[in-house]
């Protein structure tokens, strides 16, 4: 006789009183948009009880690295900070630089912002700092895990190595290494992906962007058809820092990290010491849908908003995206799937790639011929099992959302419409449609099971 499958409900009890979760549902309006996510409440009296498939994996695997060899190695150490650099023969005018950077990054993460110390590695470096290995090939930075401490929660310590040589890209490096030892200290068993995207989002908010982050974000934003939070590290990891700056601006208290320091915190697990993989239950999905009362109209209309604002990223920000990411420019602009004319329809247009859970599609629809008191129509099919939410936002000619109506969510639909009037003084629609993912209720959406289903979409707009 199998054993009974393990419940979220069981592995949720780390949500405490000290946590804070909103006391009431999630509204369409701006306004409701900006009230706090975490901070503030009582905790929900009913659970859903999500069940967990033994079966499938909880996290990615449990892997460790080797540190380089030491053998001929120039060694500094910090006088103040808890950071210390290696480099090969030959490396005597980068490590003085790359050890400012370090000491830089340190005064920046953990005494301006206030966030924990990276854990120490018991000497595994020759003393208790973090550790900067610098080589001649290689990243711009890799960092890798050379223990597990088991306690409460899997906290790790962690070393880093980079092939970075100018002072920008050494700051940068520095400051991505500090971040994902501090999140692996908060919790081993997060995700990679997660991971460097936390430790990439502390980079933005204390640094100076680089031509790297450009080239990360873009990236990012190339691919709004895949999920912006996952398990395993990608050429959309570093980009992916955007999923806490838009959460941050969204759902935040007007703190720098404060989100995505208390989801990586709430986010702490336990895994057993023989694992393969790391037990990350829960995710930090898990703790975004606990927050919000396991209710999924409150968490799509919170992923919706979310995918409606990165629209809003770079030079399209009208105020309703996330203010430090004004910096990107071009590069931080979305991909649309579809750009088409009102003088066009009826066309009826499918995704261009199949959507990820969590996942977006945006559609653009240019109002270059519309008669007074003209009605648009809007439908949406989509493949079972999942639901989607759907937004309709008006926009000026410059972009800037006038106007906005959410397609009422419906989680066992497999279509939806709505009509659209007084839309005259608008130059823009923008159809903004977002994978809610996961199975059904009981089985929602978890970052740790991949590959990752993606589905597929159409929408059909239409002159009434």
């Amino acid at each position: 006789m199998n054993p009974p499958l393990p419940t979220k409900n069981s592995i949720l009890g780390w949500l405490t009183a000290t946590v804070l979760v909103l006391s009431s549902g999630l509204a369409a309006s701006r306004q409701d948009e900006d009230r706090p996510l975490l901070l503030g409440g009582a905790l929900p009296t009913k659970k859903r009880e999500i069940r967990l498939d033994p079966r499938l994996p909880t996290g990615a695997l449990r892997e460790f690295s080797a540190r380089p060899e030491a053998a001929g190695e120039l060694r500094a150490c910090s006088f103040t900070r808890p950071v210390c650099v290696h480099g090969p023969p030959g490396a005597e005018a980068h490590v003085p630089r790359a050890l400012a950077a370090m000491e830089l990054a340190h005064e920046r993460v953990v005494i301006a912002l206030g966030m924990p110390s990276p854990p120490s590695d018991a000497m595994r470096g020759g003393s208790d700092a973090l550790d900067l290995y610098l080589g001649e090939q290689g990243p711009q930075i890799e960092v890798g895990l050379d223990a597990q401490s088991f306690g409460s929660f899997d906290a790790g310590s962690s070393f880093c190595r980079s092939a970075a040589t100018t002072t920008p890209a050494l700051e940068r490096a520095a400051t991505q290494c500090v971040g994902e030892a501090i999140a692996r200290g908060l919790d081993a068993g997060t995700t990679p992906h997660g991971a460097r995207a936390f430790a990439t989002h502390l980079w933005w908010v204390t640094g100076t962007p680089t031509a790297l982050d450009a080239e990360a974000l873009d990236n990012f934003q190339a691919s709004p058809d895949r999920a912006p939070y996952r398990r395993d590290l990608s050429a959309i990891s570093e980009g992916a820092a955007a999923w806490f700056e838009l959460l941050e601006a969204a759902r935040g208290r007007g703190t720098a990290v404060g989100m995505a320091s208390a989801l990586m915190t709430l986010a702490a697990s336990t895994t057993p010491v023989a694992s393969q993989r790391w037990n990350n239950e829960p995710d930090v999905l898990d703790v975004l849908r606990h927050t919000l009362k396991d209710d999924p109209f409150e968490f799509s209309q919170l992923l919706n908003q979310w995918s409606i604002r990165r629209a809003f990223v770079g030079s399209r920000d009208d105020g309703s995206g996330a203010p430090n990411l004004r910096w990107s420019g071009d590069f931080g602009r979305v991909r649309f799937d579809w750009r088409m004319k009102y003088s066009e329809l009826p066309r009826r247009v499918a995704a261009k790639y199949p959507i990820e859970p969590t996942g977006a599609s945006y559609v653009l629809l240019e109002l270059d011929d519309v008669a007074l008191g003209a009605t648009l129509g809007f439908q949406a099919e989509w493949e079972a099992p999942v639901a989607f939410a759907w937004t309709l936002i008006q926009l000026d000619k410059e972009g800037h959302e006038l106007k906005r109506l959410d397609v009422p969510f419906k989680e066992n639909a497999r279509s939806t419409e709505q009509r659209l009037s007084n839309f005259e003084l608008a130059a823009y629609v923008l159809v903004v449609g977002t994978n809610m993912g996961g199975i059904d209720r009981d089985h929602p959406f978890d970052p740790d099971i991949a590959p990752y289903e993606p589905e597929s979409c159409t929408v059909y707009l239409v002159r009434l």
